[in-house]
């Protein structure tokens, strides 16, 4: 019995914390007026993140156009797009992935782009959305929203996962608390967590276990949600706030985690030790 007791302890002792992870702001950059197309839709940003090649992706609408940047926004080269509508955007080694809500519920939500040939194709039968969905492209995984059923983002509160080899089997729905909506989505696999930007003109980052879909924390910062795209790389956050004409930025925040003892956790440790002293006295 005492040595159950001793081992229950030691688990304790050694049980993972939960993370409350820090969102600092680092740097914000003034962004090319290519990357402040004209337009008066509701949806004109998007932004992703190309591991392979370690860029940023641009998505506008009306723009016909993916543009590619370092890491603090400096144009690189740019991907002609056949579709006008265009929301949100994506990348993995071969190809370049972005949504479209052209013909609103007439037309294919998700296409794809082959790098080295340009071939453009229809990614997925779905035909939806009317005003696209956010999307994020991590270790073969396809990561988007439930399809937006009008001009607005207030209605998504879901993140559906797929395998990128079967982008129509849904294998995973996770209902997220999002009381404004979601205007963009990037997922972190070094947390295996979830950011969402809300769907408001002032949006806070929220972020999201990955695999319950739980909330772990809101950071109230002042964001633009509404013309704002988000994505996660370099163990940093990337917020791309648009303005048509001129004055788009990117700003940087860093990730930090302050460790918070799980309360189970200590209750265990809490239980054990009394078991100890239990033991003791009978002795």
């Amino acid at each position: 019995m005492r040595s159950v007791i001793l081992a229950a302890i030691a688990a304790a002792a050694m049980a993972p914390e939960a993370g409350a992870t820090t969102v600092d702001f680092v740097a914000s950059y003034g962004l090319s007026n290519d990357l402040a197309a004209a337009d008066n839709n509701h949806h004109p940003q998007g932004l992703g993140y190309d591991a392979a090649a370690g860029e940023l992706l641009f998505m506008q609408q009306n723009a016909f156009t993916i543009y590619s940047t370092d890491l603090t926004g400096v144009v690189q080269s740019s991907r002609s797009i056949a579709q006008r509508y265009t929301t949100s955007v994506a990348a993995d080694a071969t190809r370049y992935y972005y949504t479209d809500y052209t013909a609103n519920a007439g037309g294919i939500d998700l296409y794809a782009i082959d790098k080295t040939s340009g071939s453009e194709t229809a990614f997925s039968t779905e035909i939806a959305g009317y005003g696209g969905y956010p999307i994020d492209v991590r270790d073969g995984k396809l990561y988007r929203t439930e399809a937006s059923t009008g001009y607005s983002w207030s209605n998504l509160d879901q993140l559906r996962i797929s395998s990128l080899s079967t982008p129509d089997t849904i294998d995973t729905v996770l209902t997220l608390a999002t009381p404004f909506g979601i205007g963009d989505i990037a997922i972190d696999l070094d947390r295996n967590v979830l950011w969402t930007l809300d769907y408001a003109a002032a949006a806070s980052i929220r972020e999201f276990d990955l695999t319950s879909g739980l909330q772990l924390a809101e950071f109230d910062l002042d964001l633009d949600g509404l013309a704002g795209g988000l994505t996660y790389a370099d163990d940093r956050l990337y917020h791309y706030d648009w303005n048509t004409g001129s004055g788009s930025t990117l700003s940087v925040y860093s990730l930090g985690a302050t460790a918070v003892p799980l309360p189970a956790s200590g209750l265990l440790l809490a239980a054990g030790l009394g078991a100890v002293g239990w033991m003791r006295r009978r002795g």
